[in-house]
């Protein structure tokens, strides 16, 4: 296939690209392009007749599609594709003239507008979103076609159905041997161009937010008859196929804020994104969660608390800090004294003054005390909360 036959692709290609870059920069929608690759099948409908003998499938063959679209608003998007695939078609019959066969590899690039159901129709973020689609695709194909077999010998075709590797003549019938087609498309015909009409429709079906999967088909009228091998009616029509496919996109977003300050990308419900007419229903707990919270939010204070009283303590058990905390200790009376702690009362006061903590420490670690390092760390809490 010749370089030059790729330009009308490119200029194609241009003036989509800048058409996106003109949407874009007129448009005040958040959203980023969606990209998308898949693969899919192609079956052909031209003017070759299958004949006897030849199934609807011989004419189907693989295409693979990659793409990109913008949504110019909530319902409307433009996108460009890329199409590479195969066209195929086989002809048997009893007369020796109808046994055609071709295959054409093709590569074809197309700009589509797609009607988008959600957000026109149906919510925005349906699970299942349909749409259809239209536009104007340009095809570039190379055609060829099996004539011999894989030693390069002809095929011939006889009356009786039958494929042979000699000429039909009654001498021959006894000599002449049955042969099969390879399927092998090895002779090249020509190169040819057209513009094709797409119309198709499919369905989204969102995996995640960003993931996506298109189920579609489109059917291409084409604005030529010579894709397949040779037109073999009287009054020939255009060639036509169908393509269908499954396509995984992935659909870029932009986390930004509004004037308000409002993501417009909040769903209901999601963590930090409550709107002021959400924040009542959002913030209702139960009692007790509300317990449980209150207590974590206590713990971790008393878990900071602790360690900083410990550190205070131990810097100077009988510093100024210890002798306020022992004065107001004694004016409060005290509390009732818990039993891991009376082993720190020497003085039998019920009251546990910095004397005691440094007498239960020392004899922590003479060895002489009942009581653990936790009991200590607990007591020396007890001491700044009585």
């Amino acid at each position: 296939m010749s370089n030059s036959r790729f330009l009308p692709i490119a200029i194609l290609t241009v003036i989509s690209l800048n058409g996106f870059s003109q949407s874009k920069d007129s448009s005040k929608h958040s959203s980023l392009p969606t990209i998308m690759a898949g693969v899919g099948v192609t079956y052909f409908n031209g003017n070759i007749d299958n004949g006897s003998g030849i199934t609807a499938l011989s004419t189907v063959r693989t295409g693979y599609v990659f793409g990109i679209e913008e949504r110019l608003v909530s319902f409307l998007g433009i996108q460009l594709n890329g199409v590479i695939g195969k066209l195929a078609a086989d002809q048997r019959s009893d007369d020796t003239t109808k046994n055609k066969n071709f295959q054409s590899n093709f590569v074809q690039g197309e700009l589509l507008l797609n009607l988008h159901f959600d957000g026109l129709f149906l919510p925005k973020n349906s699970t299942i979103a349909p749409y259809i689609y239209t536009g104007i695709s340009y095809m570039s194909y190379s055609k060829y076609t099996d004539l011999k077999d894989a030693n390069g010998n002809p095929y011939y075709y006889w009356t009786d159905g039958s494929i042979r590797n000699q000429q039909q003549n009654a001498a021959d019938v006894i000599t002449a041997k049955v042969v099969y087609r390879d399927y092998t498309y090895e002779t090249f015909l020509n190169n040819g161009s057209t513009m094709c009409v797409p119309v198709g429709l499919g369905a989204k079906v969102h995996l995640t937010d960003n993931l996506a999967i298109n189920i579609q088909a489109a059917y291409y009228f084409t604005f030529t008859n010579s894709i397949e091998n040779t037109v073999t009616t009287a009054s020939p029509k255009n060639d036509k196929y169908l393509f269908s496919y499954c396509t995984l996109e992935y659909h870029f977003i932009k986390r930004t804020k509004s004037a308000d300050g409002v993501d417009p990308n909040w769903h209901p419900g999601e963590f930090g994104s409550i709107t002021k007419e959400e924040a009542p229903k959002q913030t209702e707990i139960s009692k007790e969660q509300e317990e449980k919270l209150l207590a974590a939010e206590e713990k971790a204070h008393n878990d900071s608390l602790s360690t900083d009283r410990s550190a205070a303590f131990n810097a100077d058990p009988n510093g100024h800090a210890g002798h306020t905390q022992d004065s107001i200790a004694i004016a409060h009376g005290g509390k009732v004294l818990p039993d891991r702690f009376k082993p720190a009362d020497y003085e039998h006061t019920g009251i546990i003054t910095s004397q005691d903590i440094t007498r239960a420490i020392n004899d922590f670690f003479d060895g002489t005390s009942p009581m653990t390092i936790a009991d200590i760390n607990a007591l020396i809490d007890y001491f700044f909360d009585q």
